[in-house]
């Protein structure tokens, strides 16, 4: 899971399969967006990141892979049409949006270590000592605060709700008396700004989105004929049992002959379905022909018997 504090909300628990992806990426880049958009699915989380409009980042993270670039973006594309997915956008300074990018495509040293656990001071001087750049992220289950280092030194603190690295702790260093407190450390490499790639501008993000839709109509024909054959199969069933109770009602109460009845009249009443109307016809037509063979006592007690067994299968689905 990509723990990231929250900075300033501009949007929150959208959902994104309402939302054409490409043109809200578009109104970002054009007024010059810095922070980051969170996508969070059951099969993971998505970052992406833009630092002065530029799209400069994008991250999917699942169980068991982590894409990143266009390959992040067509994924994320593909599950926010499928549904079951939550989009915040999440606004923050230029620089913290350059350090959140190297946070996420950083190295991971240490993760989920328990801060009672942690010599902090220790942990603090071997940061200076090999001259490291990354952060601390302590976090609990509802909090999360980062501290930036770079070759050693500290260069300030990010929490929930700030949109600018802090140089006091203040909030950030709260997080770290909270009980169940805990600590990842992680490294990464300083990026230029001025050579920091947009994705949007070496790509053609709305073939991406077109891809995606035309997987998704693949998917969803498949998934619509998927369910008619379920449904073809249970209604096949269900009239081969609904056939099998009437034929044994009618050959107990009229002989074999009534089976034969029930096989004749079912295939001509009910052929287009198991409507109220066909069955309406089929046990009055069944009436008339087996008046025929068997008294009239015997023929209403088998036709009530049977409704009671047409009722019966009817409420048992």
């Amino acid at each position: 899971m990509i723990l990231l504090p929250r900075g300033i909300p501009v949007k929150e628990k959208v959902d994104p399969a309402k939302v054409n992806l490409p043109e809200a990426l578009k109104k970002l880049k054009e007024s010059g967006f810095s922070g980051y958009l969170r996508f969070d699915t059951p099969q993971g989380v998505g970052i992406v990141i833009f630092e002065q409009g530029k799209l400069i980042s994008a991250l999917f993270e699942g169980e068991r892979h982590v894409l990143i670039a266009y390959d992040a973006l067509a994924r994320l594309f593909e599950l926010a049409l499928a549904g079951s997915c939550t989009l915040d956008i999440f606004r923050l300074s230029n620089e913290l949006a350059m350090s959140i990018h190297a946070l996420l495509h950083g190295e991971v040293l240490y993760r989920g270590q328990e801060l009672k656990l942690i010599d902090i001071k220790a942990l603090l001087g071997q940061f200076k000592s090999d001259q490291l750049s990354g952060c601390l992220r302590i976090y609990t289950a509802e909090h999360v605060a980062l501290i930036f280092y770079r070759d050693g030194n500290p260069l300030g603190f990010f929490h929930d709700g700030s949109t600018e690295i802090e140089t006091t702790p203040g909030t950030s260093m709260s997080v770290a008396r909270l009980p169940g407190a805990k600590i990842d450390v992680l490294s990464s490499k300083g990026n230029d700004v001025s050579v920091m790639a947009d994705l949007m501008q070496s790509a053609d993000i709305g073939k991406l989105w077109q891809k995606a839709q035309e997987q998704r109509q693949r998917l969803q024909k498949q998934e619509q004929e998927e369910a008619s054959r379920t449904q073809g199969f249970a209604e096949q069933e269900r009239r081969q049992r609904l056939v099998a109770l009437l034929r044994s009602t009618a050959e107990r109460h009229v002989g074999k002959i009534g089976g034969s009845l029930v096989d004749k009249e079912f295939e001509r009443s009910l052929a287009a379905g198991l409507t109220e109307a066909g069955f309406t016809t089929f046990f009055d037509n069944l009436g008339k022909a087996a008046k025929l063979v068997a008294g009239p006592t015997a023929v209403n007690t088998m036709l009530d018997e049977m409704k009671r067994g047409v009722r019966g299968m009817a409420k048992a689905g």
